[in-house]
C-alpha cells in the first residue's frame, strides 16, 4: 500500500488566491479574509477560481444544501480545468442533486479525463443524512496515482 505525504500549508486571504466568477453578491468573505461563504438566490449562485493550478493535493470544504423542495438545482464542489480545455477538459466533482420531499438525498460524484466519462467514472449515492440540517465536510485527496 502507498503512502500519502501532507504538508501543512499556509491558508492565504482568499482575494490572494481566487477570482469570483459569478454571483459576487452571492460571495461573502468573512472578515478573516480566508474564509467565504456563498449562497444561492432565486437568480443565481456563485462560484470562484483558483489563481494556480494543480496536479494533486487536498481540497475541502464545508457545505450546508438549501432546503425544501430544490428540484432543478444543482450545488457543486468541484475542479476543473475547463476554462484552459473548454472541450478537452478534466473534472473532479461532487454534484448535490435537488430534492423533492419524501425522497432521498442524492449526490452524484464524477471523475472525467479528457472531456469524457468513457475516461473516468460516474457515480451517484443516497445520502443516510439530511444534508440541509447543517454543514457537513466533503473532501477530495487527489495524489499523483489517486482520487479519493
Amino acid at each position: 500500500m502507498g503512502k500519502v505525504h501532507m504538508r501543512n500549508f499556509p491558508i492565504i486571504p482568499f482575494d490572494e488566491g481566487y477570482t469570483p466568477l459569478f454571483g459576487d453578491h452571492n460571495l461573502i468573505i468573512h472578515s478573516d479574509a480566508k474564509t467565504v461563504h456563498l449562497s444561492l438566490d432565486e437568480s443565481s449562485g456563485s462560484g470562484f477560481a483558483s489563481h494556480d493550478l494543480y496536479l494533486h493535493g487536498y481540497f475541502s470544504a464545508s457545505i450546508k444544501l438549501p432546503s425544501d423542495y430544490t428540484a432543478g438545482v444543482v450545488v457543486a464542489f468541484y475542479l476543473s480545468n475547463g476554462d484552459m480545455y473548454e472541450k478537452n477538459h478534466d473534472e473532479i466533482d461532487f454534484e448535490f442533486l435537488g430534492h423533492i420531499r419524501g425522497k432521498d438525498w442524492k449526490v452524484q460524484t464524477n471523475i472525467y479525463g479528457n472531456g469524457s466519462t468513457n475516461i473516468g467514472r460516474e457515480e451517484r449515492y443516497s445520502l443516510w443524512f439530511d444534508p440541509s440540517d447543517d454543514f457537513h465536510q466533503y473532501s477530495i485527496l487527489w495524489t499523483d496515482s489517486k482520487i479519493m
